[in-house]
């Protein structure tokens, strides 16, 4: 079987292009035994963008348009303010009070997570869902979303935290999927990368270690994930059109 031809395989080799960028940062990082923030993230920020520019290449020598992409414009749902609401939650962990903690550390980080969101959005719900598509929508929505999820197994080899690691690994997978679901529904990926970087970038200004709270808003996000992702799944497959591929005289 051709690689041209195997969107599985392709998705599986598209999935760890995305784990090279972080690795490549992590292993200057290592050798130079960095430990600045500052200069860290300006590193993992020069190593993820060349991860996006990598992405655009591909797409570009793809069969596909960028427009096929999700590269368009999309209309705004209240599901938005439902996700920006639940993202804000996190403040109540507080800011972080990390050493070097600056306005420069701020913006250096907001680059990052900006790069961040782009790499992994073209990656994931770019490439791996417009090609996982031609097995059906379902396999698009469910396999970039598992795929994005295994993906963040990567962090226990950085020696983060098993719980915090898991509970990560849960959210990124229900994260893919309502990303995934929107990119079907909206046809565009520029919430995706929005939210995505969002996301991070509030992650990293609350980090702390692990407590009970950091963990109950964890959990808070996966739940409103799943009402997310039920709603969109609803949204996309609706029984109504189930009992009409059963009953053939609806076409009539």
């Amino acid at each position: 079987m051709k690689m041209k031809n195997s969107p599985i395989l392709l998705s599986i080799l598209f999935t760890v292009l995305a784990l090279v960028f972080p690795a490549i940062a992590g292993t200057i990082i290592t050798i130079k035994n960095i430990s600045s923030l500052n200069s860290i993230f300006l590193i993992q920020f020069i190593s993820t963008s060349g991860g996006v520019l990598v992405a655009l290449w591909i797409m570009k020598k793809s069969k596909f348009s960028f427009h096929d992409f999700g590269f368009r414009r999309f209309k705004a749902g209240a599901w938005m303010a439902v996700i920006v609401f639940s993202e804000l939650i996190a403040f109540f962990n507080g800011i972080t009070g990390k050493d070097g903690f600056s306005a420069q550390y701020v913006f250096i980080l907001l680059l990052f997570v900006i790069a961040v969101g782009l790499c992994e959005e073209f990656i994931f719900r770019g490439l791996i869902f417009k090609y996982l598509s031609a097995k059906g929508l379902k396999v698009a929505i469910l396999g970039s979303s598992f795929l994005f999820g295994i993906g963040h197994l990567a962090n226990l080899a950085s020696g983060a935290d098993l719980l915090m690691t898991l509970l990560q690994i849960t959210y990124a997978f229900l994260f893919g999927l309502v990303c995934a679901e929107i990119v079907a529904k909206t046809k565009s990926i520029v919430f995706p990368i929005v939210w995505h970087a969002m996301h991070d970038f509030i992650a990293f200004l609350t980090d702390s270690e692990p407590n009970v709270l950091a963990v109950s808003i964890y959990v808070f996000h996966c739940i409103v994930l799943i009402g997310l992702a039920i709603y969109f799944w609803r949204a996309l497959f609706p029984k109504k059109a189930v009992m009409n591929l059963k009953n053939p005289e609806s076409y009539v």
